[in-house]
């Protein structure tokens, strides 16, 4: 049970701290604003969730240079005897991604996921129509899963339910999940793969509420396919844990509705349902505001809390025990690499498409995404940055080398450092405004934002305490003082910050390290600790407590 504090406590608090309030949205603006301190309440027994690692997942895509070249590329002096590039599987490895979504995306509305398997020089090479590339499909199913057990991930498989039916969705369940015995699990048998994968999370297709996506339908004839197709594969592996296809986009004419139709449908036969958002620093979004950019984070989180409320409403109408989680399973910030160019291979097998090249200020925004996920972590269970390496990724390989880009840094802090419970802190800090003028409908709104978000975890296993801390204050550096009740932080394990003067700065082969953590000087351990964060920084500190 959450023992949370009363209001009368936390007030006291604070005042203890020393200074007086400052203001925040949900404390309805009580208080006057005290320049660039921001105070910070935790409590062991108040935590929103037991943190499921699936929620700092990734994403492959067969796109781009995703798979070939990127994770694969046999005949490189870089690949393993399987084709793998062994400086990829050590990027990932040391990430420690707990889950990875496969095959798409767009790509899976029109892939026939038997091309991908058997024999290789038996496999055909066709016409991918969602990025106009070909597709060898020399890497299939089992490579990934190969793959996957190699780096020490979770696979996520995705099937077609676009141009595809249930029936060829429900036999690849079967090839993947059953023992033996069948006709589609001895044919995983011929291929060379005794043992079942056992793939537990599937994805029942992609973004169908997109009329860009092939096979795109209504609501309801997609949730109609969605519960066929689940009901018949609760036959062959009752284990699964399958995600319906919710809202693509906020700004689609669809949206919420979309969610409602769909699982009107299909509540009763799936266990979570999916949300997918691109953001970026552009005219329409934020009119290249870098203050309103950096506030993105909560835009996500608005779009959580909505597509939660919809879960809610049909489990409700429906009188049905089951609460359904959430799976953001694609997101990151693109908005470079889009349209003409970069999303046309023009046939072409892996050519180079959406290719974003990351700087610091998306750098700290990926770092607020990583904060709102954890602080929604009692409904999102699943997270899939999109995606690993190449195409809008964190990693971006060479034929000599791979390279971090600068979002690798939060995203891998994220992954080393949170565990256990998700804490939920009480936050008093400064706001600035934004504005809806101009902007997008869907990212329009008058509203303030804090100078400084934090997330936080902590582990019962070792005691360890994780913060991990935004600060869009461009211009100045603020105080953050942390005020821990019923434990007591003994030891800095680690404290390191990703900042700069310049925030269009990104890194290249040629300066690998131009946006690069930096220690972060941090106080004497005790229950009350002052922590001064860079102006435009995202940081993490590490602490051994009592």
């Amino acid at each position: 049970m959450r023992q949370l504090p009363n209001r009368r406590d936390f007030m006291a608090g604070l005042c203890r701290a020393g200074g007086a309030l400052v203001a925040v949205p949900w404390l309805g603006g009580i208080g006057q604003a005290q320049t660039r301190v921001t105070r910070v309440v935790l409590q062991r027994a108040r935590y929103r969730s037991d943190l499921d690692r699936r929620l700092f997942g990734a994403f492959l895509e067969h796109l781009g240079r995703a798979v070939y070249t990127g994770v694969y590329e046999p005949g490189s002096p870089l690949a393993d005897a399987s084709g793998f590039r062994k400086d990829v599987v050590a990027e990932v490895k040391g990430l420690g991604v707990p889950i990875m979504r496969y095959p798409g995306g767009n790509f899976v509305s029109g892939y026939n996921w038997l091309d991908g398997v058997g024999p290789k020089d038996k496999r055909p090479t066709v016409l991918e129509r969602a990025w106009n590339s070909i597709e060898t499909n020399q890497f299939g199913t089992n490579e990934f899963i190969q793959w996957c057990r190699l780096v020490g991930t979770e696979p996520l498989l995705g099937f077609n339910l676009g141009t595809g039916t249930p029936e060829q969705a429900v036999a690849y369940v079967e090839y993947c999940n059953v023992d033996k015995g069948t006709k589609w699990s001895e044919l995983r048998r011929e291929h060379g793969h005794e043992a079942p994968h056992n793939v537990r999370y599937w994805c029942l297709g992609n973004e169908m509420d997109g009329p860009w996506q092939m096979g795109h339908m209504t609501a309801r004839e997609y949730g109609r396919k969605a519960r066929d197709s689940a009901r018949q594969i609760r036959v062959v592996d009752p284990t699964t844990q399958l995600i319906a296809c919710g809202s693509s986009n906020t700004i689609l004419p669809t949206y919420l509705v979309w969610d409602r139709e769909v699982l009107e449908e299909c509540y009763d036969q799936v266990d979570g349902i999916s949300l997918h958002n691109y953001y970026g620093n552009t005219a329409a979004l934020t009119n290249n505001d870098t203050s309103r950019y950096l506030a993105m984070n909560l835009d996500m989180e608005r779009q959580i809390q909505q597509i939660g409320a919809v879960c809610d409403y049909v489990q409700g109408v429906l009188k049905s025990p089951k609460r359904l989680w959430l799976s953001f399973d694609e997101w990151n910030v693109w908005y470079r690499a889009r349209g003409g160019r970069f999303t046309n291979g023009q046939r072409k097998v892996a050519p180079p498409l959406l290719e974003e090249v990351y700087n610091l200020e998306d750098a700290l925004l990926v770092g607020g995404f990583l904060n709102t996920l954890l602080r929604q972590s009692d409904r999102v269970r699943v997270g899939c940055l999109a995606q690993i390496v190449n195409v809008i990724a964190p990693l971006v390989t060479s034929g000599t080398a791979v390279l971090r880009q600068s979002t690798y840094y939060p995203y891998a802090w994220a992954l080393r450092y949170a565990q256990g419970r998700v804490l939920d802190p009480l936050v008093e800090s400064e706001t600035y405004p934004i504005r809806a003028e101009g902007l997008r409908p869907d990212f329009a709104r008058d509203d303030r934002v804090p100078y400084v978000d934090v997330a936080a975890t902590y582990s019962p296993t070792n005691g360890q305490l994780c913060l991990l801390m935004l600060n869009r204050d461009l211009e100045a550096e603020r105080d953050l003082v942390v005020d821990c009740r019923d434990f007591t932080p003994t030891r800095v394990l680690g404290a390191e910050t990703l900042t700069g003067a310049d925030l269009k700065a990104s890194n290249s082969f040629e300066r690998p390290t131009l946006v690069a953590p930096r220690t972060l000087e941090a106080p004497a351990p005790g229950s009350s600790m002052t922590f001064k964060l860079p102006a435009r920084s995202y940081s993490v500190v590490h602490l051994a407590t009592s």
